[in-house]
């Protein structure tokens, strides 16, 4: 019997409330900035992250990053639309659900990262 069955943390995880938490390594992955948006593209039904520059900054964009506390580089995202589909796709019920990512990998210049949704945490 394994008395630790999970030795490192989820990479990013989503709540009903519409609450997004991305971690350190994840940000590095997307080189995300403060500011900047996520979003997911599915392609060949696997959920692919990827960030959205955004250049005005006027405003407030949907799934919006900013870290979690100053001076850490954790960061979270608001987005209930997001969060609520994401859900609902992968066939998760419960209040929250949180997934390890992939290696991030180019495509058109876009800077993708696969979250594995075979073995939610």
């Amino acid at each position: 019997m394994k008395l630790l069955t999970h030795t490192r943390r989820p990479d990013i995880s989503f709540s009903c409330r519409g609450i997004i938490r991305l971690t350190a390594r994840l940000v590095t992955s997307l080189s995300l900035k403060p500011g900047d948006s996520i979003n997911i593209d599915v392609v060949n039904g696997e959920y692919l992250l990827y960030a959205i520059r955004n250049t005005d900054n006027i405003g407030r964009h949907e799934a919006q990053c900013y870290p979690s506390k100053k001076g850490y580089r954790n960061y979270c995202a608001n987005s209930v639309h997001l969060c609520r589909a994401i859900l609902a796709s992968t066939g998760v019920s419960g209040d929250k659900v949180s997934y390890m990512v992939g290696l991030a990998f180019i495509r058109d210049n876009i800077t993708y990262v696969p979250i594995i949704t075979q073995r939610p945490l």
